[in-house]
């Protein structure tokens, strides 16, 4: 999957002549309540021969907007594009939310997508806003679509089984109230800490990593029985205790396993508090 950036695009170069079918949003998760959305744009990609693509940000811009305040992202950049590239997208656009980026017009911002990727097929949330104030919404969208001749979608929101309206916001309440179960089924997988990238302390069978350089929302201080998946490629029975500054990783009791000096873990997974 390809990756182009924002500062890049602006130049003006026509990156896809042929046109694109993408979304636009944060997809904070991807969750289930994104799949109505991007499986539309794939499908419009497929019908008409061209790339799929998603113009999406480095970071959700409500880290931005909340500074201090804000509790963490459902998942790091890594594993979004991972998703994406799983699910065939073939390129990304990302953009760094700035205050610059955020004094943007709406129509400015599609105007330069239109004549550098060639919006084909445009498809977004009912919900969907952006632009200075969020000055563009779904009404401005099917005026731009009917004037500039691409396609465009708006799409209703999913609910999960229990009722829920899915958004990446219900999932950070569940993750932070250690209710696994919905966060599963609101994201449509397992919770991930990713923290291959994180520097791991390991010291007599635990591993230590500093809750500060964590950028992922984290449950409530306190014990989990979870999952860890090393670097090795073993995925192995854990202990997890959530504090005020750290994360200590150590072997299950009920399970005890041998830890390999050296081994690091890639991504935990958060199964019931204790």
């Amino acid at each position: 999957m390809k990756i182009i950036y924002w500062d890049d695009l602006i130049k003006g170069e026509n990156i896809y002549p042929q046109g694109s079918a993408i979304s636009i949003g944060g997809f904070d998760g991807p969750h289930r309540g994104h799949e109505r959305i991007l499986s539309a744009v794939l499908k419009a990609a497929r019908k008409d021969g061209i790339p799929a693509g998603i113009i999406t940000f480095f970071r959700s811009p409500r880290s931005v907007k909340a500074g201090n305040m804000y509790a963490g992202d459902v998942s790091t950049l890594e594993m979004r594009l991972q998703k994406f590239a799983e699910q065939g997208f073939s390129f990304t656009v990302l953009i760094d939310f700035s205050a610059d980026f955020a004094r943007m017009k709406g129509t400015v911002f599609f105007d330069i997508l239109i004549k550098t990727i060639c919006i084909k097929y445009l498809a977004v949330g009912s919900d969907f806003t952006c632009g200075y104030r969020h000055d563009t919404g779904v009404g401005d969208l099917q005026r731009l679509a009917r004037e500039r001749g691409f396609c465009f979608d708006s799409i209703e929101q999913l609910y999960s089984a229990r009722h829920e309206r899915i958004s990446s916001s219900a999932i950070r309440q569940a993750v932070e109230q250690a209710d696994f179960a919905l966060a599963k089924d609101l994201l449509g997988y397992p919770f991930f800490l990713d923290v291959a990238k994180i520097v791991q302390r390991t010291e007599n069978g635990v591993w230590a990593v500093e809750k500060a350089a964590v950028t992922q929302i984290l449950p409530q201080n306190g014990q989990y029985s979870a999952r860890a998946y090393l670097q090795t490629g073993a995925i192995i029975p854990v202990q997890v205790k959530v504090m005020d500054t750290l994360l200590e990783v150590f072997e299950d009791t009920a399970a005890p396993i041998p830890f390999a000096a050296g081994t690091l873990i890639r991504k935990l997974e958060f199964i019931r508090k204790e």
